[in-house]
This record gives structure tokens, sequence and C-alpha cells, in this order.
């Protein structure tokens, strides 16, 4: 994306009282992406908005979904794994490859 610097790659997320739809507007290509994702997986949720070009290209994109999609976790969950967990989760992996 030549188009915007790493600072204007902006997400935010909006929403008020009165509706059950938040709204998220993002200049960040890999937001972009997850959230064109989860308008093709779940179409009856996610809902593509407009989306801004400069010199043709799409640099700017905005999306509706349900507001009690949106949480706050209250603290980092670090996740420690022993070393059998790690070499279970290793020969999962290279399964599904």
């Amino acid at each position: 994306m030549a188009g915007l610097s790493r600072y204007e790659q902006e997400v935010t997320i909006g929403f008020n009282a009165a509706e059950d739809t938040a709204e998220l507007y993002t200049a960040d290509p890999v937001w972009m992406r997850k959230f064109d994702k989860l308008v093709e997986q779940n179409p009856e949720q996610f809902k593509p908005g407009m989306a801004e070009t400069y010199k043709g290209e799409v640099v700017a994109k905005r999306y509706s979904f349900p507001k009690r999609f949106i949480t706050i976790r209250s603290k980092d969950v670090k996740r420690e794994l022993t070393d059998e967990q790690r070499a279970e989760l290793a020969e999962r992996l290279s399964k599904t490859r």
C-alpha cells in the first residue's frame, strides 16, 4: 500500500447505545483482508460498506457487524505449554499440511 504511511493505516470501531450494529473503518490492509474474509464466510453478520480509493487503489474500507461481537480483554493471557503439548501441536500441524 504505497498511498498511506503506517501511521495512517488506522482502525476505528464505532457504535452507539441505540443501535445493535457497530461500524469498523480501516485503512490497514491486514484488517481489510481479515474483514473481507469475515464478509465472505459470514455475509449474514458482516456487511461491507464504502471503500475509499487513492490513485485507483483501495486504501480504506468500512464494514458493519453486530456490536455484541466486540469484547475487551481485562488482561493478557499467556499460554504456557509443556514440551509434550508443543510436540502434540507440532504433530497435529504437520498432519494438516
